[in-house]
Parts: structure tokens; C-alpha cells; sequence
């Protein structure tokens, strides 16, 4: 396969998509059949890790698994948010286009370390170092399809950097053949990262084990006793939780015990864009993203969860006017740093243990000692509350459901966690308004997941075969 310098410079800037790299490539010369000169791997991992910035992991990845669910209405002025959130995507949709350009793009530029490293030749390179970039390179990739299939019911795999015009329009896969590959990926990466690492924006064996569980409960055939698997794994790496729930979101308390994968913000040159977009924090008193919506602060007074709630939201008097609440009027607190600081949660261990809990359940292990009731108590223990009443397999699914949303609310989580139970139309069209009078989102399965866009129709002619 022909290698092009062109894709190298594209890894390092991470920043173009992957369709406007289809022309670009159409307009170049091949320069050699080899590795350009003067490439070095870590700079090729950098580009990989850099793209945990873009705008899908900084402000989309919110809206696309809380405002499509019921944890939050849009908020803002954003039209293409607006129609994420009353079920109204079609192809045009500026969100739906930028989303699968910035994956792609994380993705090719994982490709160019995948494709790269393995041919470097550089003295400073240990075979060690080789190694743990090339499984850094993998986990990212299937992060990335990860998020893809969750949105997108059917996507291309890409595994190289393109070489022909074919490899540059390829057809889509099934959700089966795509989680595999995740599958493979993370199998890849598991012997080859660090069991440890110098801060928790890198990827170690906490984070595959992580993904793995999570990939094995989400995919189409789930495999629960995976699920139990992979999170004891996690478990044995010595994580754990956070004795004081509403500290997880402080600056200080980034590379915490519980903390498994997090993006880390510098406030000037990387800031986290949630802060001045959710929070009355930062960048002035307009109207704010991503509104608590009434369903989630109900859930959280039900349940008598003043811990979470308090730690999640916060209730502001601005000058402008919410769609759905009078003043004083809630907004996300968790990404409260002044200075954008506020690091971002990927993977954490809370997450991993209600994945275990719902893995027990489902394969019917239900007790308190062992079983799915003592890692739902686990979680409510932490902030005060007492053990879960549910005790049949029935109950304890809508219990550990419960406690993912309470727990996990504004962290990209609860849209899959409804997909994956298969009650997300259910319960999206139970939605209401504070007065109690139905939302009519009118939501089909097919409303579930994101249509590909238009303009990538228009460009890929094999994308529908």
C-alpha cells in the first residue's frame, strides 16, 4: 500500500475530517512506497491522544447520550441541538455531520500510528515503548467505534491508512462485525499498556479492562459473565471509590482512585468547553446548554439523593428564560471550575461496578453478599442512602437503571444505558414537562440512532450498500 507523507502531517494536526481527506488524496502524488523520512512515534501518539478535544468529546458527546435522552433539554440557541432533542434528526443536521467527521478523523489518525510505528527505526524508540503506543493507538480506535456504533446503527470500518480510491469509499458494517473489531482492538491493546501510568489521560490496563466490560454489555448479544469478567480485572487493579461523591469533580481531585480514564484541561491553550457552555461560571451570563430537565431532578428527590443532586446541579437567577423552567432555574454543576479546569470523566469505577451489578443480574446472581443487590448498595452507600428494595432479577434491572442515571447523570451515559435495556422508547415517550404535560416526542426505534449524513451520502457512493 502506497504510504503518503500528507497523512502523517494530517495526524499531527488532527483536525481535518476524514471525508475532506477523500479529496485531498485524490489530488496527490504518491511520494514514495515508504515511511517519510524524520517520523518519530510519540508526536504520532500525541495526534491520537489530541483528538479527545475535538468538539464531539468536549460538547456533543453530552448532548448526544443526556439532551436525546431524558436527563436534559437542549438549552442554548443550537438548532441542530434542538432536533436531537425532540427526535427530529434528519441528514442535514450540523451535529450529525461534525460528530461522524471527528470520529473518523480520531480514527484515521489512529490508523497512521497503527500503520507507522511498527516500521519506525529510531534509536530512542524501545521495542517496550513501541509496543505500548501501538496498544495506546488500538484502545483509542475502538473507543472511537465505540462511540460510533452507539450513535450509528450501521458505520464503515476503516483499519488502514487508505492507499486506493476503493479503500476511500467504503461500504457499512453490522453492529456485530463493528463490536467485534472493538473486541479485537481492546484484545490487542490489553497485553501490550501499562498496568500503571503517569496520570489518567493515558490509557492502562484499567482502562481496557473498562472498555471490554462495557463493549460486552452493550453489544447486540451481550456476554454477562465477559462483563463480570472484565470488571473484576478492573477491580484487581485497585481501584476504587471516592469516599465523598461530590469530590470526584473538583480540580484537585483529578488522577483519583476511582477515576479509570479522564481528560485533563489546562484552562488557556485546552479548555474544558462544558464549564462556560453548562455553567454559570464562565464566558457570561447568556443562556446556557444542556438544561437539567425535570425528570432527572424529580428522580433524585425521589429517591431522597440530595448527595448527587447537590454535587450534579446547581440553581442560578439569570436574565434569560428557559423553555422549561421558571427562575431560579437549574444547571449542570459538575464541570464547575472557574478557569475550565474541570477534568472529564471517560471511564470511572462506579460506572464499571453498576455494569457488574447489571451483568449479576442478568445472570440471575441477585444476592447481598455477592450478587447484584451489594454492588447497587455499594453505590447508594457512598452517599447516604440505604440498600436497594429490589430483590427480583425484575426489580434489580430497574434498580441498577435508576442508579446509573442518579450516578452518571451528564456524563454521556444514559441515552445507551436506555438503548441497551431496550426500554428507550418507553420511556422517552413517557416524558413530560414540569406541569406533567407529555413531551410527544413520538420516538421509534428507528429515532434512536443518528441518520449518516447527507453530504457523506453525497461523497462515499457505497456507503448505503
Amino acid at each position: 500500500m502506497k504510504r503518503f507523507s500528507y497523512y502523517i502531517a494530517a495526524g499531527l494536526v488532527g483536525i481535518a475530517s476524514f471525508s475532506s481527506c477523500t479529496k485531498d488524496f485524490l489530488e496527490k502524488e504518491p511520494i514514495s512506497d515508504a515511511k517519510p523520512d524524520g517520523i518519530t512515534a510519540e508526536p504520532l501518539l500525541e495526534g491520537a491522544y489530541g483528538n479527545i478535544f475535538d468538539e464531539y468529546y468536549t460538547l456533543d458527546f453530552l448532548v448526544n447520550g443526556d439532551v436525546m435522552a431524558d436527563n436534559a433539554y437542549a438549552g442554548g440557541d443550537n438548532a441542530a441541538n434542538f432536533s436531537i432533542d425532540k427526535y427530529t434528526v434528519n441528514a442535514n443536521n450540523g451535529n450529525v455531520k461534525r460528530d461522524w467527521s471527528y470520529l473518523y478523523t480520531d480514527i484515521k489518525n489512529c490508523n497512521i500510528v497503527l500503520t507507522y510505528v511498527p516500521e519506525i527505526k529510531d534509536r530512542a524508540l524501545t521495542e517496550e515503548r513501541r509496543q505500548q503506543i501501538l496498544g495506546e493507538a488500538s484502545f483509542l480506535r475502538a473507543w472511537h467505534y465505540f462511540n460510533l456504533i452507539r450513535t450509528w446503527k450501521e458505520i464503515p470500518i476503516i483499519l488502514e491508512v487508505p492507499g486506493t480510491v476503493s479503500e476511500m469509499f467504503p461500504s457499512k458494517k453490522g453492529a456485530e462485525e463493528v463490536y467485534a473489531q472493538i473486541i479485537k482492538d481492546l484484545e490487542f491493546a490489553l497485553p501490550k499498556v501499562r498496568q500503571t501510568v503517569p496520570n489518567k489521560t493515558l490509557i492502562g490496563k484499567g482502562a481496557v479492562n473498562a472498555l471490554l466490560a462495557k463493549v460486552y454489555a452493550q453489544k447486540p448479544n451481550p456476554d454477562w459473565a465477559k462483563v463480570v469478567q472484565y470488571a473484576d480485572a478492573v477491580t484487581a487493579l485497585g481501584y476504587d471509590l471516592l469516599p465523598n461523591y461530590a469530590d470526584l469533580f473538583l480540580t484537585a481531585t483529578t488522577n483519583s482512585v476511582e477515576s479509570i480514564w479522564e481528560t485533563q484541561y489546562d484552562g488557556s491553550v485546552r479548555q474544558n468547553w462544558l464549564t462556560g457552555m453548562n455553567t454559570p461560571f464562565m464566558w457570561g451570563d447568556w443562556k446556557k446548554f444542556n438544561i437539567p430537565s425535570h425528570t432527572i431532578v424529580k428522580a433524585w428527590d425521589a429517591e431522597g439523593d440530595a448527595v448527587r443532586k447537590n454535587a450534579s446541579i446547581t440553581y442560578v437567577n439569570p436574565s434569560w428564560t428557559d423553555d422549561y423552567w421558571p427562575k431560579p432555574t437549574p444547571v449542570i454543576f459538575k464541570y464547575r471550575d472557574p478557569d475550565a479546569k474541570s477534568h472529564t470523566f471517560r471511564l470511572r469505577y462506579a460506572d464499571i461496578l453498576l455494569m457488574k451489578a447489571e451483568a449479576l443480574t442478568e445472570l440471575n446472581q441477585l444476592d447481598n453478599a455477592t450478587g447484584a443487590q451489594f454492588y447497587v448498595n455499594k453505590i447508594r452507600k457512598r452517599v447516604g442512602l440505604g440498600n436497594t428494595p429490589a430483590t427480583t432479577q425484575a426489580a434489580l434491572r430497574l434498580a441498577v437503571e435508576k442508579e446509573r442515571q442518579l450516578e452518571l447523570a451528564f456524563e454521556g451515559q444514559r441515552m445507551y444505558d436506555l438503548i441497551r435495556t431496550g426500554r428507550a422508547v418507553a420511556v422517552m415517550n413517557a416524558q413530560v414537562d414540569g406541569n406533567g404535560t407529555p413531551l410527544n416526542y413520538n420516538v421509534t426505534a428507528d429515532k434512536l440512532y443518528f441518520p449518516i449524513s447527507q453530504d457523506e451520502i453525497d461523497r462515499n457512493p457505497n456507503i448505503n450498500k
